[in-house]
C-alpha cells in the first residue's frame, strides 16, 4: 500500500498551474520563448501547450541534479508507488540508467557477471566503468529462435567460478516477455553479499498486477531500471531507476547520474513521467486487467489463423522461463514461408501497422495501456489476409546452422578494445586476430564475438554457415562480412590499472642467507626513495635461543619467529583487502609472506630466482634456510618450519613454477622431481624465447590467484650486482618488466616478495634503482 497521495503530479502541476498560468515573460532558454521563435509548421502541428511548459532549470520549477521541491516530490511519489527506498528520474533513457547502475557497483578492473545477450547500453556501461564482464549464457530456444533468461543454476555456477565478482546483472523480463526465477537469483547473489542489478526495461508495469511476473524489486533486487515509456504512458526517453538496498550507495548513483545526464533535461518529458506514475499508481490494476484481456484474446485468435503462431503462457517451464508477460506478442509466420523481417515489411507496407521489432522467425508487438479492440482488430485482420495470400506457397526459410561456438578467449576488456587502434582485413584471414567489432546472429540474438575477443576457426566457419543459410548477421561495419575490423597485438591499448590497495612490509632479515648486507636493503631503499618505500611497516627481528648443533637449520628459531610475525601481518592485510608487498631481506621470509596469504586464498606461486630454494634440512649443503622456503611451503622439510603460522603445506605443487633457475643443487633436483614442481631454467628461456615461456606458464597454471616471489639474483649481475649470491647470466631488467606485466595482466596478483637486494655489493646504485623501478610498477601496475 502506498503512503503518499498518488493523485498528485508535482512537476506537471508546477509547470501547468504555476509557470504557464502566470504567463511568465521568459528571458531564459530555450530560445523559442514559449513557441514564438519556433518554426511555424512545427508549431502549428504541435500546438501551443508543449512550448508553454518547455523551460530550463530555475527555482520555480526545481532542478533534476539537486532537486529540492517539485522534482524531489515527484521522485518520492514514484518511490512510494513502487515500494522502494529511492527513485531517480532517468532522462537519458533506460540506457543511461543502466550505465549508471553498472558504474555505481563496479570499479575499473572489477568483475561483473552479465548475460551474453545484453543490450548495447550494458556494453557501454562496462566500457565506461572499465569493468571486466564475465558472460553467462542465456537459454536458447531453438524452436522459437530466441534467447530466454539466464537460469539461477547458471548464476550460481558462475559465482562459484568467480567469487571475486562485485555484482551480477540480469535482464528480466526479456524483450519477448520471458521471465527467469529472479527471486531465486536474488537469493543466490545475496549469499555472496554483492548486489543484484536488473535491466527491467520491459517491466515498468509488473509491480501493479498480480497476474504478471514478479517485478525485480519485489523479488529482492538491489537496484533496477525501467523504461516507463514502453508499456505505460510516459513519453519516449523517460525511465526510472529504483534502489531498494544498502548494498548500493544512493549518493554515488546521484553523482553518476549527474555526470551522465544532460544539464538541460526536458520538463515536458519529465512531466509526462510524473503523470505516467500517477496513472499506473491510481488506475494500474484496472488498466492492466484490460490490457491483459486484449492480449489474451488477440493471441487466441491469432493462433486460429493458418500458418501463423503466437506463443504464450504455455512456454512457462522451459529452461530460462519461470513466468511470462502476456503483453508481449511474438508472431511467427514461418509456416507461411515468411521470415520475421519479411512479415514486418508486409505489415507496414501493405497494412500501415508497425511492429516493435523483427528477427529471423518472429515479429514482436506490444499490447499496452494505449491499445483497444480497434487496434488489435486491425492487426488480426491484417494477419488473416497475409495468411490467405501466402498459405501453402511452400517457400522455405533458413533453418538452424547448428550450435554456436563457445565463448572465445578475451584478450582485451571492452574499455581497452574501445580505445585500441583497429584496421580492416579479410574475414576469412582473421583467425587468431583480436576482434574489434561485435558480431551477432539471428537466431538466437546472441553475440558470437565481442570486441576484445580472439577470432577462432570455429567462429569463422559458423558465420560462413550463417551467411550461406541467409540468416541475419549484424553488428559489423561491412554488412557482407567480407572484411572485419581487428586489433593487432601491437596496437592493443591496455588501460586497466590495478586498483587494489597495497600494504608494504619490510623484513630486514639476513640470517636465512647468513651473509651481511641484506638486512640493510629496506633501510637504504627507504632513505633514497621515500616516495616509494616511506610507508613500509617493519617486522622486527627478535633473536631467539638457537641450537647451534643443528647445523642444517641455521637460525631456525629466529627465522620461524620472524616469519610467523610476518604471516600474521600479511594475513590481516589480505583480509582487509590489501595486496601485501614484502621487501627483504633474504628469501627465507617468503615462508611467512606466502603463509599469510594462503590462509585466506588458494594461491599459485611464480618463484623467480636463480636458485630453486627447494632444499630441505636433509639435502642442504649449507644449512642456510633461504635455500629451503619453497620446499617448506609445499610441506617438505622440518616440521616446525612447515607448520609456520598454521599446520601443513601452504601451496599445491601443481600450482608452482620456478622461473629462471641457473643454479640447482644435485639433491635439490630430487626434491623438485619428487614434488612435481615445474621448473623453467634460464637456458630454456633463452632457447624458447621469453614470450613463448610466458604463454607456456599461462597454459600450465590453472589458478586465478598468484603470489610472485622475486629474488633479485634472477637478474644478470651485469644489471643487478647488489645481491648476496650472484649467478652468471640471467634476465635483463626489460625481460623482468615484461614478465611482471604479463603476470599482472593474466592473473589476479594477491601478493609480491622482492628479496635479496644487498646494497653492500651494489655498483653505481644499479640494483637499487632497478628494485625501486620494479617496486613502483608493482604498486601501480599499468598493464
Amino acid at each position: 500500500m502506498t503512503k503518499l497521495n498518488q493523485y498528485q503530479t508535482p512537476i506537471f502541476s508546477t509547470l501547468k498551474d504555476v509557470y504557464a498560468k502566470r504567463d511568465i515573460i521568459p528571458f531564459h532558454v530555450p530560445g523559442h520563448k514559449r513557441g514564438k521563435g519556433m518554426d511555424k509548421e512545427f508549431y502549428d502541428f504541435m500546438g501551443p501547450n508543449p512550448f508553454s511548459i518547455d523551460v530550463t532549470i530555475f527555482k520555480m520549477v526545481d532542478g533534476l541534479h539537486n532537486p529540492k521541491s517539485c522534482i524531489k516530490e515527484a521522485q518520492e511519489l514514484a518511490a512510494d508507488a513502487y515500494g522502494v527506498k529511492k527513485t531517480f528520474f532517468a532522462v537519458n533513457g533506460t540506457s543511461g540508467a543502466i550505465q549508471a547502475m553498472i558504474m555505481s557497483v563496479v570499479k575499473p578492473g572489477e568483475k561483473i557477471l552479465v548475460p551474453r545477450n545484453v543490450h548495447k547500453s550494458v556494453s557501454g556501461g562496462i566500457i565506461l566503468s572499465g569493468s571486466v564482464p564475465v558472460y553467462m549464457n542465456p537459454e536458447v530456444d531453438d524452436e522459437l529462435g530466441i534467447a530466454h533468461g539466464v537460469r539461477p543454476e547458471v548464476v550460481e555456477n558462475m559465482l562459484k567460478q568467480n567469487p571475486d565478482a562485485k555484482a551480477v546483472l540480469i535482464i528480466n523480463p526479456t524483450y519477448y516477455g520471458a521471465a527467469t526465477d529472479i527471486k531465486k537469483i536474488a537469493d543466490i547473489v545475496h549469499s555472496y553479499d554483492i548486489p543484484l542489478i536488473v535491466d527491467e526495461a520491459h517491466g515498468a508495469h509488473l509491480h501493479f498486477h498480480e497476474e504478471l511476473p514478479i517485478s525485480a524489486i519485489d523479488a529482492g533486487a538491489d537496484i533496477c531500471c525501467q523504461s516507463t515509456h514502453k508499456i505505460i504512458g510516459a513519453m519516449t526517453q523517460m525511465s526510472m531507476l529504483h534502489v531498494n538496498s544498502t548494498r548500493v550507495d544512493v549518493n554515488r548513483i546521484q553523482q553518476i547520474l549527474s555526470i551522465l545526464h544532460t544539464t538541460s533535461p526536458s520538463y515536458p518529458l519529465m512531466a509526462s513521467l510524473d503523470c505516467a506514475r500517477r496513472q499506473i499508481a491510481t488506475e494500474g490494476r484496472e488498466l492492466l486487467t484490460k490490457t491483459l484481456k486484449l492480449a489474451r484474446d488477440l493471441r487466441a485468435e491469432i493462433n486460429k489463423i493458418p500458418g501463423i503462431f503466437s506463443f504464450g503462457k504455455e512456454i512457462v517451464g522451459r529452461y530460462g522461463i519461470h513466468d511470462f508477460d502476456e503483453t508481449k506478442l511474438s508472431i511467427s509466420a514461418r509456416e507461411l514461408g515468411l521470415t520475421g523481417f519479411e512479415l514486418e515489411t508486409l505489415l507496414i507496407d501493405d497494412y500501415n501497422i508497425q511492429v516493435e521489432l523483427s528477427d529471423f522467425y518472429n515479429v514482436l508487438g506490444l499490447i499496452t495501456l494505449g491499445d483497444d479492440e480497434i487496434s488489435t482488430g486491425k492487426l488480426l485482420e491484417a494477419l488473416k489476409d497475409i495468411s490467405k495470400r501466402f498459405f501453402g506457397k511452400g517457400k522455405k526459410i533458413g533453418e538452424s546452422v547448428g550450435k554456436m561456438p563457445t565463448i572465445p578467449e578475451s584478450i582485451l576488456i571492452p574499455r581497452e578494445a574501445f580505445y585500441s587502434e583497429n584496421n580492416r582485413i579479410k574475414f576469412l584471414e582473421s583467425e587468431g586476430k583480436i576482434c574489434a567489432e561485435m558480431i551477432m546472429a539471428y537466431p538466437p540474438g546472441i553475440p558470437v564475438i565481442y570486441p576484445g575477443e580472439r577470432i577462432t576457426k570455429d567462429i569463422i566457419m559458423y558465420i560462413q554457415n550463417l551467411k550461406a543459410a541467409k540468416l541475419h548477421v549484424q553488428g559489423m561495419e561491412d554488412s557482407e562480412l567480407e572484411y572485419i575490423k581487428i586489433i593487432e597485438e601491437e596496437d592493443a591499448v591496455y588501460l586497466y590499472t590495478e586498483k587494489m590497495k597495497n600494504k608494504m612490509f619490510a623484513v630486514p632479515m639476513n640470517l636465512g642467507a647468513n651473509k651481511a648486507g641484506i638486512e640493510f636493503g629496506p633501510e637504504v631503499l627507504e632513505e633514497y626513495f621515500p616516495d616509494t618505500f616511506g610507508e613500509m611497516t617493519y617486522i622486527d627481528i627478535e633473536k631467539q635461543r638457537e641450537n647451534f648443533n643443528e647445523w642444517s637449520l641455521k637460525y631456525k628459531n629466529t627465522i620461524l619467529n620472524t616469519c610467523e610475525k610476518l604471516a600474521v601481518a600479511v594475513n590481516e592485510a589480505v583480509r582487509d583487502g590489501y595486496r601485501p608487498i614484502t621487501i627483504g631481506g633474504d628469501h627465507s621470509i617468503a615462508l611467512g609472506s606466502i603463509s599469510g596469504v594462503a590462509l585466506e586464498k588458494e594461491v599459485g606461486v611464480i618463484w623467480i630466482d636463480a636458485h630453486g630454494d627447494m632444499n630441505t634440512d636433509e639435502t642442504t649443503m649449507s644449512g642456510n634456510i633461504h635455500g629451503m622456503p619453497l620446499a617448506l611451503l609445499q610441506g617438505a622439510g622440518d616440521r616446525d618450519l612447515v607448520n609456520c603460522f598454521y599446520e601443513g603445506a601452504k601451496i599445491d605443487s601443481k600450482n608452482v613454477v620456478i622461473l629462471g633457475a641457473r643454479d640447482l643443487d644435485v639433491k635439490e633436483r630430487d626434491v623438485i622431481e619428487e614434488l612435481g614442481v615445474k621448473v623453467i631454467p634460464y637456458d630454456e628461456v633463452v632457447h624458447k624465447g621469453l614470450d613463448n615461456v610466458l604463454d607456456e606458464i599461462k597454459d600450465y597454471l590453472k589458478i586465478d590467484n598468484i603470489h610472485i616471489s622475486f629474488d633479485v639474483d634472477s637478474v644478470d649481475p651485469e644489471f643487478a650486482p647488489g645481491v648476496s649470491t650472484p649467478v652468471r647470466n640471467g634476465f635483463t631488467p626489460e625481460e623482468m618488466f615484461k614478465t611482471f606485466r604479463f603476470l599482472f595482466k593474466n592473473y589476479s596478483i594477491t601478493s609480491v616478495d622482492i628479496v635479496e637486494y644487498n646494497p653492500v655489493n651494489d655498483k653505481n646504485e644499479k640494483t637499487m634503482n632497478f628494485v625501486n623501478d620494479l617496486t613502483e610498477f608493482v604498486l601501480n601496475p599499468n598493464v
